[in-house]
């Protein structure tokens, strides 16, 4: 890169985050990780944080937080405060406070690396789900705001990594047998979004601000194995 360009991971505990934060490293962009001791829901310990970073910020990338599990019947009110400082209310001091410097210098962009259970329910998940969907909706709201002011917006779905068997549910089977139901008939290489985040932190990118990406690589639009009998018939494996 002929300047330096700074991009800023707000989160970088999921595969999908370290492996975007070491490709980011590798193709010239200054990548800046918000230690874990600042809490992503204090506005002020944020701005602190961002402010030495003004002149070159290029970008954001803010991952969902960790899943909470559990059935409606289980859920505190600590947990509900939990999934809400988490999840929409740190969603919104970081677009708060990164997108308000990068209007000033009209131009960058925001990427809530988020999941495919902003729309998907998890299954004995309510508490994630919401907060997905919460952020689905900032990002759509915000695009309004900073996009005539050279900030694009970009709300990306992305499907189920490896390590998070633990996320097996009684109540939806998404989680069982994973690599099955991908096309591919195997799970996503842990870095399979690198492209995909690289390319949305460019200029070519800004014909689809305000938009939402399932890069969840057709996991979502499986029907069942199929196969072909005779002609052009399909019928699943279990008919």
């Amino acid at each position: 890169m002929s300047e330096k360009k700074t991009v800023v991971i707000t989160d970088a505990r999921s595969v999908s985050a370290k492996c975007a934060a070491e490709y980011l490293a590798r193709q010239g962009y200054d990548v800046q990780i918000v230690p874990e001791t600042i809490c992503l829901w204090d506005e002020a310990a944020l701005a602190a944080f961002a402010q030495p970073l003004a002149e070159t910020l290029h970008g954001v990338i803010h991952p969902a937080p960790e899943k909470i599990l559990g059935g409606i019947e289980q859920f505190s009110g600590d947990d509900w405060k939990r999934a809400r400082d988490e999840g929409p209310m740190a969603a919104f001091c970081v677009t708060k406070v990164f997108c308000n410097i990068m209007r000033e210098k009209r131009q960058g962009a925001i990427i809530y690396l988020n999941s495919i259970h902003a729309e998907k329910p998890v299954g004995e998940g309510m508490l994630f789900s919401m907060g997905c969907g919460a952020v689905q909706m900032l990002c759509r709201e915000i695009n309004q705001d900073y996009g005539e002011q050279g900030v694009n917006c970009f709300f990306v779905q992305k499907g189920i990594e490896e390590g998070e068997e633990n996320c097996i549910s009684n109540v939806s089977p998404i989680y069982c047998g994973v690599d099955q139901r991908y096309p591919t008939r195997k799970m996503p290489a842990q870095d399979h979004l690198n492209g995909l985040l690289a390319f949305l932190l460019t200029d070519a990118a800004a014909p689809l601000t305000g938009s939402d990406l399932r890069a969840d690589g057709g996991l979502t639009m499986f029907y069942n194995h199929r196969k072909r009998t005779e002609g052009r018939r399909y019928v699943h494996d279990d008919d």
